[in-house]
């Protein structure tokens, strides 16, 4: 009955959040936009996903200090919920698949916070991709990929994917690795992880069900490429990644 009530309050609020979310979009013109958020838009962006990760249930700690100049920050991806989290801490623009952006309301939404959209399967789609995070990098935005390229179970860490590695090398930024976890006494909160044959919808439905969802984000020391090596590159920042969310917790412990 209690999780019944909860997601009925939820789901009313969120509805007038995403309306709230389209005016902003329309107001500040960025509904269609291809350009990065100028500044003061972000703090309108970044209210609204803060509200929107509160309205779900989401408790962010953060540990580390945000990077002084635009970055390509590197997370592990474990949910959807990784969006609200991570853009919750920093102004980043996302890079999604080209989908999402003709997804009614959420394309919408996606499109007014810079998010790239990669046409997943063309012959030079990431070298496309490369070019415009790198075009971000150099307007001064800070941009985040997923290099999983999937989305895991919060316990390891797949192999990170380099190419996209290529635009802070190009633009001459650093990368900053972000480890997140969803902590839990069973170590990762079973019911974040969005994998397998679950759809969306019952995703959602299960998380608004929860009083609370604890995530920790990680932001690591920044790497300054230092060649024109994006496997090493890449392969750095999963070894910074995947040490923290690999770490014993104290749940964890025996």
């Amino acid at each position: 009955m209690v999780r019944t009530l909860r997601r009925s309050y939820r789901i009313g609020l969120l509805s007038l959040h995403l309306l709230v979310g389209l005016l902003l979009a329309y107001g500040m013109g960025r509904a269609r936009s291809t350009e990065p958020p100028a500044p003061g838009q972000w703090r309108l962006i970044q209210w609204w996903l803060r509200r929107a990760g509160r309205i779900v249930g989401l408790r962010i700690t953060v540990h580390g200090r945000s990077p002084q100049g635009a970055v390509l920050a590197a997370a592990n991806h474990i949910s959807w919920l990784d969006i609200l989290v991570l853009s919750s801490v920093l102004p980043v623009c996302f890079v999604s698949k080209a989908e999402v952006r003709d997804w009614p309301v959420v394309g919408t939404l996606a499109s007014s916070s810079g998010t790239l959209f990669l046409n997943r399967g063309g012959r030079d789609a990431a070298s496309r991709m490369t070019g415009q995070i790198g075009a971000y990098l150099r307007q001064g935005q800070s941009v985040l990929i997923f290099p999983e390229a999937t989305t895991g179970d919060g316990h390891g860490v797949r192999r990170f994917h380099a190419r996209l590695f290529g635009a802070a090398i190009e633009a001459a930024a650093s990368v900053l690795p972000i480890a997140l976890r969803y902590p839990h006494p069973e170590g990762v909160n079973p019911l974040v992880p969005f994998i397998g044959h679950i759809s969306f919808g019952a995703h959602a439905w299960r998380i608004l069900g929860e009083h609370r969802v604890d995530a920790e984000v990680y932001l690591l020391e920044p790497i300054v490429p230092t060649d024109t090596d994006r496997k090493g590159l890449a392969r750095r920042t999963h070894a910074a990644v995947e040490a923290v969310v690999t770490q014993a917790t104290p749940q964890e412990s025996p």
